[in-house]
């Protein structure tokens, strides 16, 4: 527990100092986008982009924090693991590791839908751990630069999106029903249909026949 403080317990007082600055921030852009769009989606929309934003800044800083000691790297896949079986403080670090990317997993796909997709969230976990472990090799910050915490990134933030799903099923898409047609019947059909309408024509045929035999066109 105490290394696991040593390399994250600086998210605590960075978070405290920045959740006004945060509340802030999204009742501001709350407040414009509601001019263009229903509040409840503003609301949601904006308190997931400054969720978003503070999570990564908070991981940049917990990343980019110097620690005293040895700096190295170690390409080994495995060998973070099998220490986490054996010390305590190093499983709590391994859980941290799979803790770090996690919520991006389930905040990314909740504001935009192209993140839905399991294979891109861990295609995008994977070279964001990767360009971390990177950083922390090239600049020096004290900390051991390790395939195993790549590994760790990327599972958690799979395991993120994994959750998500489980805790949101997707909504069983119900196929259009096609309602029946009422068939069309025009005018002279919906007449032949009324006795009054039959009776009528047969009257009109019968005095056109009867003129015709008297040689009078006549006018009906």
């Amino acid at each position: 527990m105490e290394l696991l403080l040593r390399s994250f317990g600086v998210l605590i007082p960075i978070g405290v100092l920045a959740l006004p600055f945060a509340l802030l921030a999204w009742r501001q852009l709350a407040l414009r986008r509601s001019r263009r769009m229903p509040s409840r989606v503003a609301v949601t929309t904006a308190g997931l982009d400054v969720t978003i934003v503070l999570l990564g800044l908070l991981v940049l800083g917990v990343v980019a924090m110097p620690l005293p000691g040895p700096d190295g790297v170690n390409l080994m896949p495995g060998t973070d693991l099998t220490i986490a079986l054996t010390e305590n403080d190093s499983f709590w670090q391994v859980a941290a590791n799979i803790a770090l990317l996690l919520p991006f997993g389930v905040l990314l796909p909740l504001r935009w839908a192209w993140w839905r997709s399991g294979h891109r969230v861990t295609i995008a976990a994977l070279l964001v751990s990767i360009g971390i472990e990177s950083m922390q090799y090239l600049v020096g910050v004290g900390r051991v630069a390790s395939t195993d915490d790549v590994l760790l990134n990327t599972v958690g933030a799979a395991a993120g999106i994994a959750l998500l799903r489980r805790l949101t099923p997707a909504t069983p898409r119900i196929p259009a029903q096609r309602t029946r047609e009422t068939p069309r019947v025009s005018a002279r059909n919906a007449r032949s249909d009324r006795p009054e309408w039959n009776e009528e024509r047969k009257n009109i045929r019968d005095q056109l026949h009867s003129n015709r035999r008297t040689g009078h066109p006549g006018h009906v």
